[in-house]
């Protein structure tokens, strides 16, 4: 453990090593709070953003340092204490304590920021050797060795991570499949529109899209060899990653009583407070009463989990404001392909393109401005439900984000073209 003093105490301990935890060190200290504050983490290294190793890091593009949400010093400057490999196991609500190892740490107030585990593949052949997951930067430096030696990879999964690492392993010469039960990569989560023109990408990138596809087994000696879809296909694979989704970490919430939600997340009223006065929740476990949603919801994303640790932050210095953000997620697949989602919701199957004709000139021009110059076109989706508008997503920088805020916010015409979302040109 580094760090990590004998028995002691602090004024509020972050439990987490991810962007909720570090947002809220952050906000304590910006909102002028003088007490003292821990941060403990089952990790090795400091907060990081994880969006990075799918994309840049995956390829080689950048060290870890680059991943860093804050340099070595700033934790010293601003008298945070990082306790690094110092995974919590139990926390005590009535005497306010926490075992750490063999030691015991008492709190005032604590954030609960644990994220989430990969979901494991479950099929015969999972375990052996060459199987891969992607979470953690030691995740992706053994799959980057692997893939130095490989020629065929299987991506298993339509998920973001899953088309992100697709398109990273094809830019690094490895033959790649990619397999999913959806009709195309993040039709689950965008629709059938946008994840058409995903796959369209992936495949202008060498990758071999398999939709509609169930993985049955894998083969292999020690190592994976062959991955068996229950067509009786079988894809040679000297590695496979799987990007099937991740499930919130809720045994430490668990073992402490606090009550969990239907998402599966630890249940927190609109302040993002559990069921303990002096706990709060941020990130993938939170599953807090929405005052937008109207119901209680869970968002699994790094801009989210920054959010709402830095609101927790604040509610633990007072503030009673409910948690109201729109959920905004971006990605991007190759070198070519940027994606940007803003909704009030997670965007359903009520899919509508917006017709940019009339402004091809403007949005090519923003294309250049973005600095793309193969891949889709620009391109721009309307999500609704029940017929009022809820979100919309933006293809190689087709919309304005900030407008697209304004009109989600102020209740939006459904029927509206959709043209004043359009980015403005800058003079």
């Amino acid at each position: 453990m580094t760090g990590l003093p004998e028995d002691c105490e602090v004024d509020i301990l972050l439990i987490g090593g991810g962007v909720a935890a570090a947002g809220a060190a952050e906000e304590l200290r910006r909102q002028g709070f003088r007490g003292s504050i821990a941060l403990a983490t089952r990790e090795s290294d400091p907060p990081y953003y994880r969006f990075y190793l799918t994309k840049d890091y995956l390829r080689g593009g950048i060290a870890p340092d680059d991943l860093a949400v804050h340099s070595p010093e700033w934790w010293l400057d601003n008298n945070v204490q990082l306790w690094l490999r110092a995974p919590v196991q139990a926390i005590d609500l009535q005497t306010g304590t926490a075992r750490i190892g063999r030691r015991s740490v008492r709190w005032g107030k604590a954030l609960l920021a644990t994220g989430a585990n990969v979901r494991l593949l479950d099929c015969p052949g999972a375990g052996l050797h060459g199987v891969h997951y992607l979470r953690t930067t030691w995740n992706a430096d053994d799959l980057r060795k692997d893939l130095q030696i490989a020629r065929d990879a299987v991506v298993i999964g339509g998920s973001f991570i899953a088309a992100e690492t697709a398109a990273s392993i094809a830019a690094l010469g490895v033959r790649t499949s990619m397999v999913f039960p959806e009709s195309a990569p993040l039709a689950r989560s965008l629709g059938g529109a946008v994840g058409s023109i995903v796959a369209d990408e992936l495949s202008r990138l060498g990758v071999t899209i398999r939709g509609g596809s169930i993985v049955e087994s894998l083969r292999g000696d020690e190592r994976v060899r062959t991955v068996v879809l229950a067509d009786g296909a079988e894809l040679r694979a000297d590695v496979v990653v799987v990007g099937v989704g991740a499930r919130p970490e809720v045994t430490l919430a668990k073992r402490s009583g606090l009550p969990l939600g239907t998402t599966g997340g630890v249940r927190c009223d609109a302040t993002l407070r559990t069921g303990h006065e002096n706990v709060w929740a941020a990130g993938d476990v939170c599953e807090f009463d929405s005052i937008r949603h109207g119901r209680r919801v869970r968002i699994e994303h790094d801009r989210v989990a920054a959010a709402q640790g830095r609101h927790a932050a604040r509610a633990m210095l007072g503030s009673d404001a409910p948690f109201d953000t729109c959920l905004y997620f971006w990605t991007t697949i190759g070198a070519d392909l940027h994606i940007d989602v803003l909704a009030l919701d997670a965007p359903g199957h009520e899919v509508t393109p917006l017709d940019l004709t009339a402004h091809r000139d403007l949005v090519l021009r923003q294309r250049k401005r973005f600095g793309r110059t193969g891949g889709p076109e620009p391109a721009a989706f309307r999500y609704g439900a029940g017929g009022e508008t809820i979100g919309y997503a933006s293809i190689n920088g087709a919309l304005s984000l900030r407008a697209v805020q304004r009109d989600l916010t102020s209740v939006p015409d459904a029927s509206s073209e959709g043209s004043h979302l359009l980015l403005e040109e800058k003079s």
